[in-house]
């Protein structure tokens, strides 16, 4: 991230604006929940309010070059803490929980406010949120702790009822297809990747990198062709969703789109403006319905994924 880059962010102006005020004011609340869906920038959003309390150049904003403002960057300042999912684990655990609860007690070196940013905090474990309570109801000094979820139905109420929701939208098309440009998707493309975004160039910018034209095609083109007699071809068919979590939910949020597209299309026959479907409508509803159980059950559990996807590719050759 460049400095230059780091504290600009693309909508949400009107959101931040509020939240600045308020700190100005001294009466932003202690703990704050970001929700909104994935993808559209709630984590820069934190970072960007993180570095306005930490930022010495008193310009109204994140000014990106003065020493708090790199150290901000860098994710090096004293005074603030980043606390997210650890790469293949399914829980923030009860250890990070109690370390962010010491940080906050600390007091703040130079910033006006001690900021904790908890990223994807409904992953935080029942321990981990219980650890919390205590602080987030009787928060130590001038601390701020700023929950980023895109799920915050995975928070305990207790949790969520001991702070203030931001609510972040999805960005317009337009907005999106400026996101998109700006991280070197080009003209045409972007426009017809911010068209199907659904106000979520994040969500975007991770289909475009894990999962090319040419590889949705040729799973597409192997599902058509499947059949659930013929095992050897449902393993091979498996091995498209990727080796890891990530990329395995990057591939069925791709496939759930395009199910559901496709139903979109069967329904609207005739009357649709785009190409008419290959599939008939209850076949794509009963495929849609199938590949987002398969999502829950990857987010919710902890599932060997081959045969999850096997699973996935049986049940889809047989609706």
């Amino acid at each position: 991230m460049s400095e230059k880059d780091a504290f600009s962010l693309i909508g949400h102006a009107n959101t931040l604006a509020r939240l600045f005020e308020s700190l100005d004011r001294d009466d932003l609340p202690h703990a704050l929940l970001f929700t909104g869906p994935a993808g559209i920038g709630k984590s820069r959003a934190a970072l960007i309010l993180a570095a306005y309390a930490a930022c010495s150049s008193g310009a109204g904003k994140p000014c990106g070059e003065c020493a708090p403002c790199r150290q901000i960057i860098a994710a090096t300042h004293p005074d603030l803490q980043i606390v997210t999912l650890v790469r293949g684990k399914k829980e923030i655990g009860v250890d990070l929980a109690r370390s962010l609860k010491h940080f906050v007690q600390l007091r703040s070196v130079s910033a006006r406010r001690k900021i904790a940013i908890v990223d994807d905090a409904d992953r935080l474990s029942i321990a981990a949120q219980n650890a919390l309570l205590k602080t987030l109801e009787e928060p130590p000094g001038h601390a701020l702790l700023v929950l980023v979820s895109a799920s915050p139905g995975g928070l305990l109420s207790t949790v969520r009822s001991r702070c203030q929701r931001v609510v972040f939208q999805p960005l317009p098309v337009g907005e999106v297809q400026a996101v998109l440009e700006r991280c070197g998707v080009e003209g045409v493309e972007a426009a017809h990747w911010a068209a199907e975004s659904e106000g979520s160039p994040g969500r975007v910018l991770q289909q475009r990198s894990l999962w090319q034209e040419d590889e949705r095609d040729e799973l597409l083109r192997m599902l058509a062709e499947l059949d659930a007699a013929r095992y050897g071809s449902v393993v091979v068919a498996s091995k498209m969703f990727g080796k890891n979590e990530q990329d395995m939910a990057v591939r069925l949020e791709g496939l759930l789109r395009w199910y559901r597209e496709e139903a979109v299309r069967a329904v609207a026959g005739d009357d649709a403006d785009t190409a008419p479907s290959t599939v008939a409508a209850d076949s794509a509803l009963r495929r849609t319905e199938i590949v987002a159980d398969a999502l829950r059950t990857l987010r919710r559990t902890n599932p060997n994924r081959s045969l999850l996807a096997e699973a996935l590719l049986l049940k889809l050759a047989r609706a």
